[in-house]
């Protein structure tokens, strides 16, 4: 009989504590002697949620289109031409294509991608070039025009095959190849199809499931030359998504019909049913990932799905950032104040309708509950402001029947008026801390006349005594909300009217312009970080759920809030730590939030079984 050592080369461990341990494989076993256990490590296959996308699709261009760290989403339908990249957390927007379609394939990479084929009305054979910024088009593939094909393979050494033609259907088995300028036929499928699943590379290339005008689950193997009918799947279907090798790879969701959740795993010859499975049914048709071990797949149909989904098979099981309920504030309502971290959170002052009012409410978060301390002296809402659950300054709001410009600053304990401002404002911008503050933007006149006043572009800086003016921002901005950063490093989005989806950042004396807001044009946006360069960002006016990170340059998508509303408080360090949103304006009745909703990254921690007799 052998040992454990002869048969894996390695020693059982003796440890007081569960190891992270130098050489950690499936199988390596060690005993435990504090709690007394012999432990092992095992792998683990799992799909867990990540940022979605910024535009809800679906027949995206399907084939490997780069990894779970480097994605990239071309086109799709509603018939649009939008590109978004992913980098291992959320999408951000990428150069748009020069023909909008649907039912297309990709190949490549992030930075070096090719789209072909698709539908815009009528087929398509258009191909075009992606360069990590902008689309070039490029020679079209000489076979024909046709949808919902699919490809794989890298920019110089592509491929695309099947697909079809409506009016009447026809199904090809058409293989076409790329060298980076030309096309150039290739061996034809056993069996034509369309709707179908692929990956790999040029000589090393795979494709299955579909429909021809059945459902299929048959897979085909291509070496460069010809094509090898292998093993079928265990569930035929069309439009789903894969990745992976020939020898190593995956296929999930599509439709069967209904639209499934089930995995496949490929080893070059056989398919086996996954444990793990999306954790939402949907025909997805779009996907990346080089390996078996990682996929990635997103959108899918029906119309408007954004999820994201990742594959881990690793000894490290992963837990997805997400939100989770907080502690309910006492006072529901919408357009306070807020500010501090996720366990010493403020919310002051706001709104509520029916009926309608404002408020003079102050509470303070300790991570778990709400408590009710020391009213504002006066019910305002939409005021600016900055600082800590201890340390908060307010300034400017809308305290009926008039606009302000009046400065309050809070200690913890008790709220004193300081000097006013230099203009009058509400739904005014804010960021920094009570010492060093920023006010910016905001709307001029009566607030029952909204007709009759002006967004502003004016800025001023708070010292703890006094205002001074500003560097002015380049577009005026109401609808704000406060934003985050420091006196010095802050940032301005959207607002309007009519609402605009810019964004700009502060040096200390100047504005300069970002890149836009990721979900559009936008009022009423929360966010929260102590860096306009570490930022998360959620919510919009219209009720939606949305969260994003922003890192100084660009924005990226998270995952979204369990409940879409606008108006309302947020606290915490940015994406690197953790984050709170509360309160805000809901849709219906009844219209006032007192829901907390706290958001913690994603965590990764070693797989351990515990070895028992069974």
């Amino acid at each position: 009989m052998s040992t454990y050592e002869e048969l894996k080369g390695l020693k059982i461990k003796y440890l007081s504590s569960d190891t992270s341990g130098d050489r950690i494989q499936e199988g390596e076993i060690f005993y435990n002697s504090s709690d007394f256990n012999v432990k092992s490590f095992a792998a683990s296959a799992a799909w867990h949620s990540s940022g979605g996308l910024g535009t809800g699709r679906y027949s995206m261009a399907q084939g490997t289109g780069g990894t779970v760290d480097a994605a990239i989403a071309i086109f799709g339908r509603s018939t649009t031409a939008k590109t978004e990249e992913y980098n291992g957390t959320g999408w951000a927007v990428g150069g748009d294509g020069n023909t909008a379609r649907y039912g297309g394939a990709k190949f490549g990479t992030q930075t070096a991608a090719v789209a072909a084929g698709g539908k815009n009305g009528g087929n398509k054979d258009d191909v075009e070039e992606y360069d990590g910024s902008s689309w070039t088009e490029v020679n079209d593939y000489t076979g024909t025009d046709r949808a919902y094909l699919a490809g794989f393979g890298i920019l110089t050494a592509g491929v695309i095959c099947g697909g079809v033609t409506a009016s009447p259907d026809t199904w090809y088995s058409l293989t076409e190849e790329y060298d980076g300028t030309n096309w150039t036929n290739g061996g034809a499928l056993n069996t034509a199809t369309a709707a179908h699943g692929t990956t790999g590379t040029l000589t090393a290339g795979l494709t299955f499931g579909g429909y021809s005008p059945s459902l299929l689950a048959k897979t085909e193997e291509y070496n460069g030359t010809a094509w090898t009918e292998s093993g079928d799947m265990n569930t035929a279907r069309s439009h789903l998504a894969g990745s992976g090798t020939q020898t190593e790879a995956l296929a999930y969701g599509g439709l069967t019909p209904p639209s499934t959740t089930a995995t496949e795993a490929y080893d070059g010859s056989t398919w086996a049913t996954s444990s793990a499975t999306l954790g939402t049914a949907t025909a997805r048709h779009s996907s990346a990932g080089s390996a078996a071990n990682t996929g990635l797949v997103f959108g899918g149909n029906p119309p408007g799905v954004t999820t994201t989904q990742e594959f881990t098979l690793s000894l490290t099981a992963t837990t997805a950032g997400a939100w989770a309920s907080g502690g309910n504030l006492n006072t529901g309502r919408k357009r306070g104040s807020a500010g501090g971290t996720q366990t010493a959170a403020l919310f002051a002052g706001g709104f509520t309708s029916p009926p309608n009012a404002r408020k003079a409410e102050v509470e303070e978060y300790n991570g778990s509950a709400w408590s009710e301390v020391t009213n504002m002296p006066t019910e305002i809402d939409f005021a600016g402001y900055g600082g800590t659950q201890t340390a908060q300054v307010t300034f400017g709001g809308n305290a009926g029947p008039g606009i302000r410009n009046a400065t309050l600053e809070y200690d913890g304990t008790n709220w004193t008026a300081t000097n006013n401002m230099g203009t009058a404002r509400y739904r005014v911008g804010g960021a920094g801390t009570q010492t060093a503050a920023l006010g910016f933007g905001g709307y001029l006149g009566s607030p029952f006349n909204p007709a009759g006043g002006s967004g502003t572009t004016a800025t001023e800086e708070y010292d703890g005594s006094s205002w001074t003016a500003g560097g002015a921002m380049s577009s005026p901005r109401n609808y704000q909300r406060s934003c985050s950063g420091i006196q010095t490093n802050a940032i301005a989005m959207g607002g309007g009217a009519p609402y605009i989806d810019d964004t700009e950042k502060y040096n200390g004396s100047s504005w300069s312009a970002s890149e836009d807001y990721i979900f559009g044009n936008a009022g009423y946006i929360a966010s929260n970080g102590t860096s306009a360069d570490d930022l998360r960002v959620f919510s919009k006016g219209g009720f939606s759920a949305h969260s994003a990170t922003y890192n100084g340059t660009s924005y990226a998508t998270a995952p979204f809030l369990a409940t879409g509303r606008h108006n309302g408080g947020a606290s915490g360090s940015g994406p690197s730590s953790t984050s709170t949103y509360f309160g805000g304006h809901l849709p219906g009745s009844p219209k006032n939030s007192n829901a907390t909703e706290e958001f913690t990254g994603e965590t990764t921690a070693l797989n351990l079984k515990t070895i028992t007799d069974s």
